[in-house]
């Protein structure tokens, strides 16, 4: 069954703006760290998203910005 275009489909979040840019959240701040308190933990996140990203938003925004194109039933056809 399509989707309206406003929505995506359930089993593909790597076409969800907002789970892209959480990977890149995690891939900066959790993978191979560890934080001794939750203080320090969420001081990291909070420091990735008020200064990281915004700093190095050209570095990031291929990985988190939709290049995607809508591929509609008039302009798609099988080659046999």
């Amino acid at each position: 069954m399509p989707h309206p275009p406003d929505q995506l489909p359930p089993y593909c979040p790597h076409l969800n703006p907002i789970e892209r840019l959480w990977a890149v959240m995690h891939q900066c701040v959790t993978h191979n760290r560890r934080y001794p308190t939750q203080k320090q933990f969420a001081d990291a996140i909070l420091k990735f998203f008020r200064e990281t990203l915004p700093n190095e938003w050209k570095t990031f925004r291929s990985q988190v910005s939709d290049n995607f194109r809508i591929v509609t039933h008039e302009k798609f056809r099988l080659l046999e």
